[in-house]
């Protein structure tokens, strides 16, 4: 065990730009807008069906008090603004998808390319435990990293907004809605555990052409599934294997939430949305599914392909 986690820690020290400086980067770039914002713009927020005169309210101190006095702010307001620090301090999000991506097609070509595979495997590990490292520290490990520099982010946000309602004579407490926060950052956690389960046979697809690609891994990686979906476009005038593609890159949900009666009318209706069993449905979907545990069979596959390979790698 202790093996393997120095394996992890040099596939994030190699990583680093990927894993921590992009999030944070983004990060700071979100939080940034935000302060740049308020101080411009006199930190005016509207919280949609919460405040309906906004007449009387000169900044956002006051919106806020306005706000958690209406009618519907108990209810709504703790939902707006735990919203509003994902979509403030969220920014960093977007660029994992590429990280992950791009740290999978190097992992196994770069050592070979560099030669330092010849270093690596003279080393007293095994490469399963090599290739398992190279898999989970991008696909487990960046994302928990992410998710952090985005939790941090929507605090810092939380604690600037903070000084500025009380200087402002808001009420701060009311930018604190802990209970939905912990729950939304809960949420992200379980919602990208099954993500990743469905995306898995993909990911491990990208990983073995990094193992098996002497030059041009990207056109590796996505010339092959390319030329199917175009041979059984021409041949059988059908897009199975495309849909097959996307029912694991996101499809899955409308299985999963289809049925689902979605009616929402505000910040709050969303979060019920979320909290209300959306995570049993796509679990119970999930598990009950037969192309999932053939994805994860075919993903199995290929990460056994990808150990076979390094093992033959000089």
């Amino acid at each position: 065990m202790n093996t393997f986690t120095a394996l992890i820690k040099r596939e994030m020290l190699d990583g680093k730009n990927g894993y921590i400086r992009v999030p944070a980067i983004l990060a700071a770039l979100s939080v940034f807008l935000v302060v740049v914002s308020t101080i411009g713009f006199g930190a005016t927020i509207e919280f949609d069906d919460v405040i309906k005169d906004h007449g009387t309210v000169r900044n956002f101190g006051e919106a806020l008090d306005v706000a958690a006095n209406s009618e519907k702010g108990d209810r709504e307001l703790p939902a707006a603004i735990t919203l509003s620090y994902w979509v403030m301090g969220g920014i960093s999000w977007v660029a994992l998808p590429f990280v992950v991506f791009f740290s999978l097609l190097s992992a196994l070509y770069e050592e070979r390319r560099d030669r330092s595979i010849l270093f690596w495997k003279s080393m007293p590990v095994a490469d399963w435990q090599e290739v398992l490292a190279k898999l989970i520290t991008p696909v487990l490990v960046a994302p928990a990293i992410f998710l952090g520099v985005a939790i941090a982010a929507q605090l810092l946000v939380a604690i600037f907004l903070s000084v500025v309602v009380l200087f402002q004579g808001g009420p701060v407490l009311e930018l604190w809605p802990l209970g939905t926060m912990f729950g939304t950052w809960f949420v992200a956690i379980s919602y990208y555990a099954i993500s990743t389960f469905w995306v898995l046979p993909l990911l491990a697809w990208v990983l073995f052409v990094s193992a098996y690609a002497s030059r041009l891994p990207f056109m590796w990686a996505v010339l092959p599934p390319v030329v199917i979906a175009a041979v059984e476009g021409l041949l059988f005038e059908s897009t199975n294997f495309l849909q097959w593609i996307g029912v694991h890159l996101g499809g899955w949900q409308e299985g999963a939430f289809g049925r689902i009666n979605v009616d929402i009318d505000g910040p709050s209706d969303l979060l019920d949305l979320i909290f209300g069993g959306v995570q049993l449905d796509a679990l119970t979907y999930t598990l009950a599914s037969g192309q999932f545990w053939v994805g994860l069979l075919i993903a199995a596959g290929f990460v056994y392909g990808a150990i076979e390979l390094r093992k033959r790698a000089i």
